[in-house]
């Protein structure tokens, strides 16, 4: 039978031990280290490869189907009621403005110069007559020159008349030869120049006297002065205009008409010429052979009746109704305005939706619209719901219409 060990060895064995176990756990430390590390070496490359390799996994993979688009529902078409463009005789009124204005106005002058007025004989507004004096100038220095004048000639019709007898007595003289062909040469030459003297004398005569007759300024025909521009005492040139003559005193209304307006208009047609409260009827008496191209406006040249008592330089305006005449027409609510000028909708037939077309328009009556441009016979128009509709919009016919 074995002897038991002592305490020392057993206490000695179990330290052995642990030694031998902490040293096992010590050697197995750095093993597993590297395996932990090798472990998230190997998770950092796996991560690495995802990340490259997304992009060709994405593309490899089928794109997500998007959901299919709801379609929009179409607006709703509005219900407008529909007229053709139909022609109708349409009485329209012609309007212009203009003003009162001379129908001849005659400038009154002098030929003369050099000469004072001694006296004026008539005033603005006075009627006058042809031939009737207007004013009249100093005539005592051509009244002189024409009394020269005169014994002139009377001078040289006494030579001219001793130049005859003294003719006659030498041809009666010649016959019986007791003056010579050379004496009787120079008698006649001497009565011809004596008659030469004497026309020449009535000439210088006659010239004198429409000088003296040119100190009396006449009226060159019946009408009403419109202006006197001479006062007594003024001296006057040749050409200086004296007064104004309104000739017959005849007025007429030069009123500017819009050129489209023109081509109905004619010499003759009445004319309706208000001026503030008053109407008075005149005449087309002329139309203006040109247009102003910079307002597009011809001038009516309208006579007015003696009575009018309207006067130059007074503004009026003039109403002209043409003759009737079939136009294109279409009702007035149809016709809105779109960027600044006015416009319809058309609908074409068989269509569903209405097409804008720009208009030139003309007369307004009876709520119509003269229609110059833009349409044709028979086109449908809105007439009822333009101003909700542009142009393409979609619309129904109202049924029963």
């Amino acid at each position: 039978m074995q002897a038991a060990a002592p305490p020392g060895d057993h206490m000695q064995d179990h330290v052995s031990s642990d030694r031998r176990q902490l040293a096992a756990v010590a050697a197995a430390q750095p093993q597993r280290r590297a395996l932990l590390l090798a472990g998230a070496g190997v998770v950092l490359l796996a991560g690495i490869a995802v990340v490259l390799a997304a992009p060709h996994l994405a593309a490899r993979r089928p794109a997500a189907v998007a959901p299919a688009a709801v379609p929009a529902e179409p607006p709703p078409a509005l219900t407008v009621l529909l007229t053709p463009a139909t022609p109708r005789l349409l009485a329209r009124t012609v309007s212009g403005d203009g003003s009162v204005v001379a129908w001849q106005e005659l400038v009154v002058g002098t030929e003369t110069g050099g000469l004072r007025v001694s006296e004026v004989a008539v005033e603005e507004g006075d009627k006058v007559t042809r031939g009737q004096v207007l004013a009249r100038l100093d005539d005592a220095v051509p009244a002189a020159q024409a009394a020269q004048a005169e014994a002139a000639v009377t001078e040289a019709e006494a030579v001219l008349q001793l130049a005859r007898i003294d003719l006659n007595r030498s041809v009666e003289l010649t016959r019986s030869d007791s003056v010579s062909r050379q004496t009787l040469d120079q008698r006649q030459s001497a009565a011809r120049q004596a008659e030469a003297r004497l026309a020449s004398a009535r000439a210088r005569r006659d010239e004198a006297v429409a000088r003296l007759d040119q100190t009396r300024i006449r009226a060159p025909a019946d009408g009403v002065i419109s202006k006197r521009g001479v006062l007594p005492g003024a001296v006057v040139q040749p050409g200086q205009e004296l007064f104004r003559l309104i000739r017959d005193g005849r007025l007429e209304l030069d009123a500017r008409i819009p050129e489209l307006e023109l081509a109905g208009l004619r010499p003759g047609q009445k004319v309706r010429v208000l001026h503030g409260e008053r109407e008075i009827e005149g005449q087309i008496r002329a139309l203006a052979p040109v247009v102003a191209s910079d307002t597009r406006l011809g001038v009516v040249h309208v006579a007015l009746p003696a009575d009018s008592f309207l006067r130059p330089g007074m503004f009026a305006r003039a109403e002209i109704r043409p003759d009737a005449a079939a136009v294109l027409t279409v009702p007035q609510e149809a016709v809105v305005f779109r960027e600044g000028g006015p416009v319809v909708f058309v609908l074409p037939e068989g269509g569903e939706r209405v097409v804008q077309r720009p208009l030139g328009t003309g007369a307004r009556r009876e709520g119509l619209v003269e229609v110059t441009q833009g349409l044709a016979a028979g086109d449908r128009v809105v007439a009822a719901g333009a101003g909700f509709l542009s142009d393409g919009d979609r619309v129904r016919v109202a049924t029963g219409h």
